[in-house]
């Protein structure tokens, strides 16, 4: 038991510090935990290609690799082009490879101490990554002298999460929080329908609902973007439940269903109490669903960020030019705006923006062939991708190199991926 425990304490803190890179005080500026775990990935390619006697990288994997170079090579032409300096994605071939080395890393050191991975040892440890941050986002926030520890090992824009007055975690804030919980949710939502694991087994159909709703709840007032994979995992689900079991009910799938139906009911009345008895909490859940309040006490749903976004932050080229090959800037906020799409479309054009979105789309359709009974769950990441650009430019290729190292160390001779 206690073996269990390290091994599964270990793996949480390496798949955290992957997916919420941090920089720390005793390290070069430039280098963050994401490196340094992708570096081990590299380490535990080279055992296993040893191990099998030959290079082997899969075909999904190639042709991703060769569809970041291709738009690495894009912006790199409009920059230069431009006559900018500007090569932030130029170089994406470059965090291409860093967030599949690190994923390889995290999926390899799972396979190592757990015997085996596939899809639902991976969901797992990441719902109890993105829990423990939200918890750890809120212990940081309440107790002084734990931020403060915190705040003198990492590195991660604490500064300005003080200043705006908002939650953090480790490496986990903002829409980098956000994102990375909206991607987790759509996995955890996989694994709650009728095509995943919880379905069968009652304690995992608990921890899967539990966690949900904590993500859910503190996941948004930590960063509202959390609400695109909860609305996404909410679909999910009710394709899922509304095309199974039309005819009689198992015991099993009775018991699925008590525990969903308990589980909001427990959840709603948590969350009843605390907003009316703790003025903390009222404050903080006000701000995470100020959405859902606008909504219902003015008619309108919106939120002070909804409203900079849709007020002047849609800029668009003026000439034919920029909208063909872009300007080649990108940093610096030089164009004032955030929306992922006008950024992109005024760094590298529309050429540069369609190559960037076929990547996604293609990883997304690779899961499809890698993971049986997948398909909702890859095109609702694919979705997710593009949901977000309309927020903000980002970059969730973090979750389709983790699916992709999993389907590269699933065991083929046992059970298939879930």
């Amino acid at each position: 038991m206690l073996r269990k425990a390290v091994i599964i304490v270990i793996n949480c803190i390496i798949a955290s510090l992957f997916m919420f890179p941090v920089g720390l005080y005793f390290l070069p500026e430039q280098v963050n935990t994401k490196m340094i775990i992708a570096l081990g990935g590299i380490l535990a390619f080279g055992i296993d290609c040893l191990r099998k006697k030959e290079l082997s990288i899969s075909t999904p994997v190639l042709i991703s690799a060769i569809l970041a170079v291709i738009f690495s090579v894009w912006c790199y032409f409009s920059a230069t082009v431009n006559g900018t300096d500007d090569t932030t994605y130029a170089s994406y071939w470059l965090s291409f490879a860093t967030w599949l080395g690190g994923a390889y890393g995290v999926c390899w050191l799972i396979r190592e101490t757990e015997g085996r991975i596939n899809l639902e040892s991976l969901t797992f440890y990441l719902t109890l990554v993105c829990v423990l941050q939200c918890i750890l986002a809120l212990v940081i926030d309440n107790i002084p002298s734990f931020q403060r520890t915190v705040d003198r090992i990492f590195i991660q824009g604490q500064d300005f999460y003080h200043q705006v007055d908002r939650l953090y975690g480790i490496g986990a804030a903002i829409d980098v929080a956000g994102v990375r919980f909206s991607a987790v949710l759509v996995l955890m939502a996989h694994q709650m329908s009728s095509y995943g694991k919880a379905l069968d087994n009652p304690r995992l159909a608990i921890f899967y609902f539990v966690s949900f709703a904590v993500i859910l709840i503190i996941g948004s007032i930590i960063a509202r973007t959390t609400w695109i994979g909860a609305a996404l995992g909410f679909i999910y689900m009710g394709l899922s439940y509304a095309g199974f079991n039309k005819g009689s009910v198992s015991s099993r799938q009775a018991s699925f269903w008590l525990i969903l139906i308990g589980v909001i009911l427990l959840t709603t009345l948590i969350t009843s109490w605390l907003y009316n008895s703790n003025p903390y909490f009222k404050s903080n859940f006000r701000f995470g669903f100020e959405g859902f309040f606008n909504w219902v006490e003015q008619g309108t749903f919106r939120t002070d960020s909804t409203d900079k976004l849709n007020g002047n932050m849609w800029i668009w080229p003026t000439d034919t030019r920029t909208w063909t090959i872009g300007s080649g800037i990108f940093g610096d906020f030089a164009f004032r705006t955030d929306i992922g799409y006008c950024r992109f479309v005024l760094y590298c054009g529309l050429i540069g923006i369609t190559l960037f979105s076929l990547f996604f789309i293609y990883n997304g359709f690779a899961l499809i062939r890698l993971f049986p009974g997948s398909v909702y769950m890859s095109i609702l990441l694919i979705a997710l991708t593009f949901i977000v650009w309309m927020k903000v430019a980002t970059d969730i290729f973090f979750i389709f190199a983790l699916l992709l190292s999993t389907a590269s160390l699933c065991d083929k001779t046992s059970e298939a991926p879930a």
